[in-house]
């Protein structure tokens, strides 16, 4: 699995994902806060222990997408996702999409800035 992106940029959105787990269809879900390393899922009526792993699909731009992921995290207002490999072309696919700009400077693992 990737280093713990937890430190990246966080957005703000709301991108219809469908959620695959085990032998299960796919559940709907709503992405709610994403960075590079993962995301947050609205979801209601789903309950994943922290380390079940999942597919996410997801369309954006004219590109669909499945991510592998893990869950890290669950209350009653949905799921903690982190991609088992960072998805930095998908966060600023959605962030064109969403009218934002990716952000210029990065927060790289010792806390320090970088420019790309």
């Amino acid at each position: 699995m990737s280093e713990d992106l937890r430190d990246a940029a966080r957005h703000h959105l709301h991108v219809p994902v469908y959620i695959r787990y085990g032998r299960r269809p796919f559940l709907g879900a709503c992405a709610r806060d994403l960075s590079a390393g993962g995301m947050f899922l609205s979801v209601q009526s789903l309950t994943l222990p922290a380390g079940t792993p999942i597919e996410l699909e997801l369309s954006c731009r004219g590109r669909n997408w499945i991510i592998p992921a893990v869950v890290t995290h669950g209350d009653n207002t949905g799921i903690g996702v982190i991609f088992r490999e960072p998805q930095v072309e998908l966060y600023h696919d959605l962030m064109r999409a969403e009218g934002m700009r990716p952000p210029i400077t990065t927060t790289t693992r010792s806390g320090a800035d970088s420019r790309p």
